[in-house]
């Protein structure tokens, strides 16, 4: 007669158990919820997570942390949420790159995203400007070309986050115009602004966010930006395409990840909150104030997107050769 018992006993346990985790699940999220920033506080990577996560706060009810850990294009960010416990809770906001070109172009990463991540939404789209300095004699994309084809290896142009998206942007410029540049690095756009101002280097490729206090002060100048649309807070400088470089789109894009073994309901609820933060009209308005585009887009959406800019990009990496440590 002790059979039954132990099964009833059995029964009981696993239905509690059970009645725990829906109502866990449903319940999310039930704390403090911690976004990890690979760039330091302050940039534009920081000022958009600090706008998404008091949102989210104020939908949910529970604080978001942002939490800055900079260094190595992002990946100590994405280490350290990798290695989290997977109950979401723990999130990167990650720039697109660090998602995508990881074994096209490091030979020992520190984490692999396919494998260590899983993807939540495609939270953001940067678009990125191409800029001179204001006594440099060119005021389109054309102008640029020609003088840079008409001196080679005398213009210098800065390149930003070394293997990142804006880099390739100016990899593919040159390319489309068969011209050559001096590349000039830098770790950060601001740093590069700066340069670019004081006239140390010719020309630069940034994300809008980097420069948009400075195009109103004509200390740069704007030639065209690499969206699919003109941006809303610079409506007088056209697009690449618009430019005669339609081949020419580079906009940098941000989504947000977690550690792959979180489960696939959790990361559909973190999903829901992410979006409906981004599709708030107050965040939308506050994004674009930046020069930023909103997304907000489902999980299959972003993991096709991510794709389809591998295939997209790789060809480029794989031309260039171009290897990290």
């Amino acid at each position: 007669m002790s059979q039954p018992v132990r099964v009833t006993k059995c029964f009981v346990g696993c239905a509690a158990l059970m009645a725990s985790a829906t109502l866990s699940a449903q319940d999310y999220p039930a704390k403090p919820m911690r976004v990890a920033v690979g760039f330091a506080a302050g940039g534009p990577a920081d000022a958009m997570a600090r706008i998404i996560g008091k949102k989210m706060t104020d939908i949910s009810g529970q604080s978001v942390i942002i939490d800055n850990r900079p260094g190595n294009n992002g990946f100590i960010a994405g280490d350290f949420v990798a290695r989290s416990a997977p109950d979401g809770y723990s999130s990167w906001f990650s720039g697109g790159s660090a998602l995508t070109f990881v074994k096209l172009m490091y030979s020992k990463p520190l984490l692999d995203p396919d494998r260590d991540l899983a993807l939540v939404t495609h939270a953001v789209s940067v678009p990125q400007v191409f800029a001179v300095h204001p006594a440099l004699p060119v005021k389109s994309m054309r102008d640029l070309a020609l003088l840079a084809g008409r001196q080679p290896d005398q213009v210098r142009i800065s390149v930003i986050s070394l293997g990142g998206i804006v880099h390739l942007g100016v990899e593919l410029f040159k390319r489309a115009a068969n011209i050559k540049m001096i590349n000039v690095q830098y770790k950060g756009g601001g740093p590069a602004a700066i340069d670019l101002i004081g006239g140390h280097i010719e020309a630069g490729l940034f994300d809008v966010p980097a420069v948009i206090g400075h195009l109103p002060t004509n200390k740069m100048r704007a030639l065209a930006v690499t969206s699919g649309e003109r941006v809303k807070q610079i409506p007088d400088v056209p697009t690449t395409t618009e430019s005669g470089y339609p081949t020419v789109r580079s906009d940098s894009w941000y989504a947000v990840a977690v550690p792959m073994a979180t489960p696939v309901d959790t990361i559909r609820r973190m999903n829901k909150l992410w979006v409906s933060a981004l599709r708030a009209p107050d965040t939308h308005e506050q994004l674009s104030s930046l020069g930023t585009m909103p997304v907000g887009s489902s999980i299959e959406e972003v993991l096709t997107f991510r794709a389809a800019e591998a295939k997209r990009w790789g060809e480029l990496i794989r031309q260039l050769n171009f290897k990290l440590e």
